[in-house]
């Protein structure tokens, strides 16, 4: 079995195609932990935290990679996000169980999208169609139109793990040894000869080297990825700075306390009348004990 909550990149030389391997352990099981998923709405949160580190190995960024998709179908929300250290986080919200395809029918009426956030906070967006019977169709599609750039997703996701491979054809600037059409063609007709336990149990050793015999392959070393979330009492206090004081001070009176959960790790702050009046005055806050 390879190396738990893990990205690998490789390259298969003589196709000039990249590739990258991504395995989530604990990762998945702590976005799947925080709500009572149903069966297909886990499916496309799954491989949605498997594509992100995928997608974030395809892009150079200091600060967020952010996939989203907001719609009037059964699955209303998915966001996913990953940062430039390795971490990742994730969660969806349904209306009911969607069908598990295709994409159209799990969203309804929307697209996604691709921010990318600098660590100057310069923002970039990118927008997916929802096409095709899953997550995996409508990334390939959006990086064979936006990015003139031949990719493919393998997505997998069950209760205790997701996964995902990423190949993609190297621009014709980086290659470094003559290669035609057919090469990608036949390493995708050999990727697609992976199942999904495969891709979980075997390591990335075994598994290049099964599938891509004809390739001499090029193993980069592991890199870590985990679970991590960004919220913080500081940044929960900006919201409630965000709402107004009127607004806050309303709260405070009917409910006596100002109770935030994050969605994404269920950490939970409260914020009591002395806090928010801290808060506005521009005081710290943060040394309040509950």
């Amino acid at each position: 079995m390879t190396d738990k909550d893990s990205r690998y990149r490789f390259l298969l030389e003589k196709a000039n195609v990249r590739g990258v391997l991504v395995h989530l352990d604990q990762t998945w099981k702590e976005a799947r932990s925080r709500a009572e998923y149903p069966a297909n709405v886990q499916q496309v949160l799954g491989h949605a935290m498997a594509a992100i580190p995928l997608l974030a190995s395809t892009i150079k960024f200091t600060g967020k990679l952010t996939l989203q998709a907001r719609g009037d179908g059964p699955v209303s929300l998915l966001v996913v996000q990953a940062n430039a250290g390795g971490g990742q986080r994730g969660l969806a919200q349904w209306r009911e169980d969607p069908p598990s395809a295709p994409l159209s029918a799990v969203f309804g009426n929307t697209s996604l999208s691709i921010q990318i956030e600098s660590g100057r906070g310069e923002v970039y967006q990118g927008v997916v169609e929802v096409v095709g019977d899953g997550l995996q169709d409508a990334l390939a599609n959006y990086f064979e139109h936006s990015e003139q750039l031949p990719t493919r997703f393998w997505l997998y996701c069950d209760d205790h793990c997701a996964a995902g491979m990423l190949l993609q054809q190297l621009p014709q600037e980086s290659r470094t040894q003559d290669s035609d059409e057919d090469d990608w063609l036949r390493v995708g007709m050999m990727a697609d000869t992976i199942n999904g336990n495969e891709l979980y149990e075997r390591s990335p050793e075994e598994l290049l080297s099964r599938v891509f015999s004809e390739d001499d392959v090029r193993l980069y070393d592991r890199e870590p990825v985990r679970f991590e979330c960004n919220c913080s009492r500081e940044r929960t206090a900006g919201l409630i700075e965000g709402l107004g004081r009127e607004e806050a001070v309303d709260i405070i009176e009917q409910e006596g306390q100002i109770e935030i959960i994050c969605e994404f790790c269920n950490s939970k702050n409260v914020f009591d009348s002395i806090d928010v009046e801290a808060i506005f005055r521009g005081g710290d806050q943060s040394t309040t004990i509950h």
